[in-house]
């Protein structure tokens, strides 16, 4: 397995520039205040995942990967699925953001791609001159290019909808694929060379979000991107929130082959609808069937067409032109409303993974759309653009931290490990010295707690390593030896 096979469920997308606007930071003017649970190494508070429905006999093995913000820390995270309050016991890849603006934005920047090690292997970012490419789509193909999405300002005669005929600005919806190693622009595709402006369900002056079309920091987003796929044909796949419309596009010369839904749809959607969706994708394909699966979000806070968010895989008959839904997978209850974002992501074993976007959920269901996994993020203000789960081994090349405290010589010890990002630690041996000698002696084997494991000595240890051990029995690396302080560190006191 290479390189791009083992990371491509750690990808992620960081923020240079924050200019326009951008549906998904509505909210980002609110006071924070930390939620989540607190580790003494690294650093930081963790946003915090308790489980409300958990079937095990049905849940597919692997790890959840999410990326929360409008959290204290936001970024990617990796969490394993034990217990019922799920904490990021695997890795965390926050780092401190300055403060946002109280508006709203789109996020422009590069895309980062790591290894099992987590060590930065490739950074792609657009090219032939457009602006830094968007957070709404990521996506590897083949392990040697990826697709993403720009959100381009682009002059435009806007008369028609009272803006000065040398006014206009609208935003083109632009996405590329882009060699991973060398940068160069394999193919792209613009929408204002395709869709019209007329086929928006999104009114200029709508808010702040889709912008007045005065100028290049507010042009009317008339489109907006937010998912991009191809198939084995070199076609892609296209899904637009704004027309509420999903595109096939040619490979070949960027020509529209069908559009499903909107107001222009080329196929008639026959027991079921579905607006302002994300994550289109290709399931299977044939010369005359398409199968494809999205979120429908079923509304953008304005126009609702359905009272409840769902993911649905639909099949397309290129010869009678026609849809038909085959699956629905919806939240348990009574469902959500996801006003924004999200995605479905179809497993091996044909159960799907949820992510509820605006609504700061996750879940599993299995093929016939019986839920047997839900789980939050404890804070209702956090959201999470995507939601993923996979198989995965992480190595990190770091070594594991450690801290240890003592009140005073003399008085018992308390040890602190963690090795961020680790997948295979089982136990962890604890070695310590002596006031009597300076020998490191094996004091205690502990089996991992979580993302930090914590032990307590009776006796005083001035000086302290710990080594982290697989299941088999092997080491899988030492901390450095540390000293012993009487000074407890802060975060301690919260625990």
């Amino acid at each position: 397995m290479n390189i791009y096979q083992r990371v491509m469920s750690i990808l992620y997308f960081e923020e240079q520039n924050l200019g326009l606007q951008h549906e998904h930071s509505q909210r980002c003017n609110m006071d924070f205040f930390p939620i989540g649970w607190a580790f003494i190494q690294p650093d930081i508070r963790a946003p915090i995942m308790e489980v409300s429905l958990r079937n095990d006999s049905f849940i597919t093995p692997g790890y959840i990967f999410i990326a929360p913000y409008e959290t204290e820390l936001p970024g990617p995270y990796i969490y394993d699925t034990d217990g019922l309050i799920y904490e990021p016991r695997i890795w965390y890849g926050a780092e401190p953001m300055a403060p946002q603006p109280s508006s709203s934005m789109i996020y422009r920047g590069r895309n980062i791609i790591l290894d099992q090690d987590y060590k930065q292997v490739a950074t792609v970012q657009s090219g032939n001159g457009l602006t830094l490419s968007d957070m709404h789509e990521l996506n590897i193909i083949d392990n040697t290019s990826i697709l993403i999405a720009i959100y381009q300002p682009h002059r435009y005669n806007l008369e028609a909808y009272d803006v000065p005929a040398d006014n206009g600005w609208v935003m083109d919806g632009v996405f590329q694929e882009i060699n991973i190693t060398s940068g160069e622009v394999l193919f792209e595709w613009r929408s204002l060379d395709h869709v019209g402006i007329s086929e928006t369900y999104t009114p200029i002056r709508l808010n702040t979000v889709v912008g007045d079309g005065l100028s290049n920091a507010t042009a009317w987003d008339y489109f907006h991107i937010n998912s991009v796929d191809k198939n084995n044909d070199g076609d892609y796949l296209v899904s637009a929130r704004h027309t509420s419309c999903i595109y096939k596009i040619s490979g070949k010369d960027g020509s529209i082959q069908w559009r499903l839904g909107g107001t222009n749809s080329s196929i008639e959607m026959q027991n079921y609808n579905f607006s302002s969706q994300h994550d289109a994708r290709f399931i299977q394909e044939n010369d005359t069937i398409t199968v494809i699966s999205l979120f429908d979000n079923a509304s953008n806070g304005y126009r609702n067409t359905s009272s409840t968010s769902s993911g649905i895989i639909v099949s397309i008959d290129h010869e009678t032109k026609t849809s038909s839904l085959i699956k629905r997978y919806e939240a348990p209850d009574n469902g959500l409303l996801s006003t924004s974002q999200g995605n479905l992501q179809i497993l091996a074993n044909e159960n799907a993974f949820i992510g509820w976007g605006s609504n700061p959920s996750i879940s599993e269901h299995t093929d016939d759309g019986t839920p047997v996994f839900f789980a939050t993020l404890n804070d209702s203000r956090e959201m999470n653009y995507r939601a993923f789960k996979f198989n995965w081994t992480g190595e990190p090349s770091d070594k594991p931290s450690l801290r240890t405290y003592a009140a005073a010589p003399g008085s018992g010890t308390t040890f602190w490990v963690s090795w961020n990002g680790a997948t295979e630690v089982a136990h962890w041996n604890l070695y310590g010295t002596m006031s009597t000698s300076e020998e490191f002696t094996l004091l205690s084997k502990v089996d991992r707690q979580g993302f930090q494991t914590t032990y307590t000595s009776t006796d005083y240890h001035p000086r302290a390593y710990a080594e982290a051990v697989s299941s088999d029995g092997s080491s899988l690396g030492n901390s450095s030896a540390v000293d012993t302080t009487s000074s407890l560190p802060s975060i301690a006191l919260e625990e």
